[in-house]
């Protein structure tokens, strides 16, 4: 459902900005104007629905990097000489406090 918001709100975004550079000219009769500043605020819009939605393009690619690099096999990736980031979980272990009486 995301993929589709983030498609649309490209392909609107361009077929908006497409009528704004085609219809633009120097005029300032009220009707243009009013025009101008709905299709401006549509194209706000729809950067803003991409901004909120590019996340999933990156969450899509770290989970299919994960994905590919995991999949090996154990004697593989014993032979292999990737560097494999760990992740860390710092807040796991609770900390060691020592009383100071």
């Amino acid at each position: 459902m995301k993929i589709v918001s983030l498609l649309l709100s490209i392909f609107v975004f361009g077929i908006a900005a497409y009528f704004f550079v085609t219809d633009f000219r120097n005029s300032f009769e009220l009707n243009y104007i009013i025009y101008m500043l709905l299709l401006l605020i549509l194209m706000s819009i729809c950067v803003l629905g991409v901004m909120i939605n590019i996340p999933l393009l990156i969450r899509e690619k770290r989970k299919m990097n994960v994905f590919l690099y995991h999949s090996f096999s154990k004697k593989y990736a014993a032979n292999s000489r990737r560097i494999r980031l760990k992740k860390h979980n710092y807040f796991k272990k609770e900390p060691n406090y020592q009383d100071t009486f």
